[in-house]
């Protein structure tokens, strides 16, 4: 009786550990350090359906033979689960070597004797699959099983959380349309680039980019057409940058481009780029292919001396409405009518 109050301690001990946290990587921490301590285990191990990531929590005893054999074990048991099939090169496997108390100071003899492997599922959903191994026969008996099950389906629940929590923090900083970043993390990026480009004395560009028609593509092809277009204009986008250049959804169908260290001949070539990229890479839209094109506005310092950072995008924003009123299809910079103050910056 003693010994199953004092496990039942442990099992309250473990569950509040892992319901305590809320980002993946640390539920699967608490998890495997915590197990241990519950059952005489060689290796925990939890797979992922979502990313195919393999967590594998041994002792530093275990040899590569049964580590091999976990992973096999795991990886057949969520192929049935999602009626999949899974090869082992799709699976990415992490793995950590551990001194686990209850194994004493005993050997490992090397083989995977028992084995208990059960679903992670979530609203009738499999998010993945978690294992207890050991290398001793009949490790684990039905109380074991027990308690293994409400260690699952407490570490299903912090998943699920830690989706939630990461699925709102994502719509904090991306459009969930285009993935690209979103109004309010773009004012965010453009003004510590902004205070950077003064304080250091490094140019910086902004491109206002609007796609040409929008209206009448929604109005032709439907408001679905329409939503793929601004993806595919969106990752032509990001194909045309630089590694360290920025690219955001404005709003609608306009999108804004932060250039770090351009000048305004960098941006041109940039800008040009992309409208060319557009320009050649229509939209298979089942029927007919969708054809686009983009105006864009630059505007670049230090060819001019915003006030802030809204200021630069106004300026790109005149620079815009200049190319849609030459045609369309245009990219137009932005020239002050009177010549910029460098306010005693020199500029290399």
């Amino acid at each position: 009786m003693r010994i199953i109050f004092k496990n039942l301690r442990v099992l309250s001990t473990i569950i509040n550990a892992i319901h305590s946290n809320v980002e993946l990587p640390k539920i699967i921490e608490a998890a495997g350090s915590t197990l241990p301590h519950l059952f005489n285990i060689a290796a925990f191990s939890i797979l992922l359906r979502k990313d195919l990531n393999l967590y594998i929590y041994c002792d530093e005893s275990t040899s590569q033979l049964f580590i091999d054999e976990v992973a096999r074990n795991t990886i057949k048991t969520l192929a049935f689960l999602i009626g999949e099939q899974l090869r082992p090169e799709q699976i990415r496997t992490h793995i950590e070597r551990r001194r686990f108390e209850s194994r004493g100071m005993g050997p490992s003899s090397g083989r995977l004797k028992s084995h208990i492997c059960l679903p992670l599922i979530n609203e009738g959903k499999v998010l993945g699959c978690a294992s207890l191994n050991s290398d001793s026969p009949n490790a684990f008996d039905a109380q074991a099983l027990q308690f293994f099950s409400l260690i699952t389906y407490q570490t299903t629940s912090s998943m699920k959380a830690s989706q939630v929590i990461s699925s709102i923090k994502d719509m904090a900083v991306y459009d969930t349309l285009t993935r690209l970043y979103n109004r309010s993390q773009l004012n965010q990026v453009l003004e510590a680039e902004f205070k950077k480009s003064l304080i250091e004395k490094h140019p910086l560009s902004v491109i206002m980019v609007d796609i040409d028609h929008f209206k009448a593509i929604n109005d032709r092809f439907g408001h679905d057409e329409g939503d793929k277009v601004l993806v595919h204009v969106a990752s032509l986008l990001k194909a045309s940058l630089r590694k360290h250049d920025i690219v955001a959804r404005f709003g609608g169908e306009e999108f804004v481009v932060v250039l770090p260290k351009a000048l305004m001949k960098d941006a041109l070539v940039i800008a040009e780029r992309i409208r060319r990229s557009v320009e050649a890479t229509p939209l298979d839209g089942g029927k007919e292919k969708v054809h686009v094109t983009v105006s864009l506005g630059i505007a670049a310092i230090p060819a001019v001396w915003p006030e802030s950072k809204e200021e630069l995008i106004k300026f790109a924003d005149t620079a815009l409405y200049e190319a849609k009123g030459k045609g369309r299809n245009k990219v137009c910079i932005y020239v002050p009518t009177n010549p910029p103050s460098t306010k005693g910056v020199l500029w290399g």
